[in-house]
Parts: structure tokens; C-alpha cells; sequence
């Protein structure tokens, strides 16, 4: 087992993975004039947690109405065009674009109930421009481990959003609806130090048309495997449901290392060479891990 995923394992480096999805729906291509109905989904990848609850209190779209930059995907994207707040943390516009606020019913989501491509609407509104990211407003996160609660730290520069960038390969275009999932990867986000847990969120949009996933099943259940996809540009992983199953999506075309990386006296398993394609999940033989 690599250090990485023993850490997972262990809780030296706490960790999950989840996924937060948004769905813009409209009709062509996101002009700056044109309207979008927009709807924004949340759903999960691997937790080595029981739970982990974020308290959401605010959905925003930052929208673009500039006649020369509504086709741009780097316009207000761009690390060197962010301000010294790190792009409008404090401003409700700028010349960027502005925020609007989405309907949403706040509350505590527990990512943990959302595994292997199960999703949750949870904002929708109207939007016109092109909608270059989405911010969450989150009050607080707490990680359930072994029964105890703890609360987790979120960063100062944050200002308690969470923040995601869209392009137009992460939006799926289709007659009437324009749709992106966002993958929150909690093994990279939320960090374990000296028996705290501090929150830095990493985020990757994706959507189903233009880019690939990896599906299958992995027994024994009592292994306590993560799956994990490594390929030239991208990596991602998946903790199997009670049944075995798993699920990993968003991945770039290409080929792919996948590991199964056992615990319990299990011995780990690689399959090499696995193609994964935009717009279809590659279906792995069963896995069956020996002592």
C-alpha cells in the first residue's frame, strides 16, 4: 500500500472525497444575453469518515454580461487576474462579472449519504450571462470518526466559501440543458494535523459527455479496499459500497492504472492498460482480492 493511501487508511491524513454537481440549463450556447435556468446538484466520491456535514448556507452563480469576454473561459479565471482577496471575495461585482444568489434551502448535507454517483438537488435559479463559477457558502464542516465529532477549521482567506471555476469542456451542452458535476476531493481538502482537521477545498468540474469514468465491483466487502485510478493527468478514487460496487467518474480520456488497495491481510490488486474514453464508463471485470 503506497503512503498516500495508508494515510487514508490510518487517518494521518484524514480523509473522503465528494462531489458537488451543477446543472445549467438552457437553450444553445451561454451567451452573454441569454437566460439559464440553473440547478445545482451535490454528490459523493470515497469517505474514511462515518459522516461529514456541511452546514450550507448560500448558493451563488458568478455570471458574466460582457459582450467581449462571454466566450473567454480564462476571463476571470485566471490566477493573475484575481485580486488581492483572491477575486471578489468582498465585492458583489467587479470586472469579472457579478453574483447572484440561487434558491436554496439551507441545512447540513452529509456527504457520506451521496457515494458512487448518487446525487442531490440542492439550488436553482435563473441566470443571464454565462455563468463562469459557483460559490458555496458554508458555516461550518464537522467530521464524524469512530463515533466522535469534530469540528473542522475553515481557512481564513476562504471567507467561508467554497469556490469553483466553469469552462465550457466541464459544461454538457445538450437541445435544452447545459450540466456540470463538480467532484470536492475531501482527501485533499480536509487535512488532519495534531488532532485537528482543517479544511482546503479542491475542486474539478466534469460532466458525463466529455469526460470518462470507471465502474465495476470488488469482493471480499471485509477488505476495506479504496479504488484508485492513476493516469498521466489525472487521479481519482472510490471506497466500495457495502455490496462491493464503485463508481469513479469525471476522469480525463486516456490510459489508466487502477489499484486495489486492500487492508485486512488482503493482498492489493493492479489492472494496467485500462482505456477510459469521454462519454462512456468503462465496466472492469469483477475483482475478487486473495489473503
Amino acid at each position: 500500500m503506497n503512503n498516500n493511501l495508508k494515510a487514508l487508511m490510518t487517518g494521518t491524513f484524514a480523509v473522503a472525497a465528494a462531489a458537488i454537481t451543477f446543472v445549467a440549463c438552457q437553450k444553445g450556447d451561454v451567451h452573454n444575453n441569454e437566460t439559464t435556468a440553473l440547478k445545482v446538484y451535490l454528490t459523493d466520491h470515497p469517505a474514511d469518515y462515518d459522516q461529514v456535514l456541511v452546514n450550507i448556507t448560500t448558493v451563488e452563480a458568478k455570471v458574466d454580461t460582457g459582450k467581449g469576454t462571454c466566450k473567454d473561459d480564462r476571463h476571470g479565471s485566471r490566477p493573475e487576474a484575481f485580486d488581492h482577496h483572491g477575486d471578489d471575495h468582498r465585492s458583489r461585482k467587479d470586472e469579472f462579472g457579478f453574483w447572484q444568489t440561487l434558491n436554496f434551502k439551507p441545512g447540513s448535507y452529509d456527504l457520506l449519504t451521496l457515494r458512487n454517483g448518487v446525487d442531490t438537488l440542492i439550488a436553482t435559479g435563473t441566470v443571464t450571462g454565462t455563468i463562469r463559477k459557483i460559490r458555496i457558502g458554508v458555516s461550518s464542516v464537522t467530521v464524524v470518526k469512530n463515533g466522535v465529532s469534530y469540528p473542522v477549521v475553515l481557512s481564513a482567506d476562504l471567507q467561508n466559501f467554497i469556490y469553483v471555476h466553469v469552462h465550457s469542456k466541464e459544461l454538457d451542452r445538450g437541445s435544452d440543458s447545459s450540466k456540470v458535476w463538480v467532484d470536492f476531493d475531501v482527501s485533499r481538502s480536509i487535512i488532519e494535523q495534531n488532532g485537528k482537521f482543517y479544511l482546503r477545498p479542491v475542486l474539478k468540474p466534469f460532466n458525463d459527455r466529455n469526460f470518462g469514468g470507471l465502474e465495476g465491483s470488488v469482493t471480499p466487502t471485509d477488505a476495506g479496499v479504496v479504488v484508485t485510478a492513476y493516469g498521466n493527468t489525472d487521479t481519482a478514487s472510490a471506497i466500495p459500497d457495502k455490496r462491493g460496487n464503485y463508481c469513479i467518474r469525471g476522469l480525463d480520456g486516456g490510459n489508466y492504472k487502477v489499484v486495489f488497495d486492500a487492508n485486512n491481510g488482503y493482498i492489493d490488486t493492479t489492472i494496467n492498460n485500462v482505456a477510459v474514453a469521454a462519454g462512456r464508463k468503462t465496466r472492469l471485470a469483477a475483482v475478487v482480492l486473495k489473503k
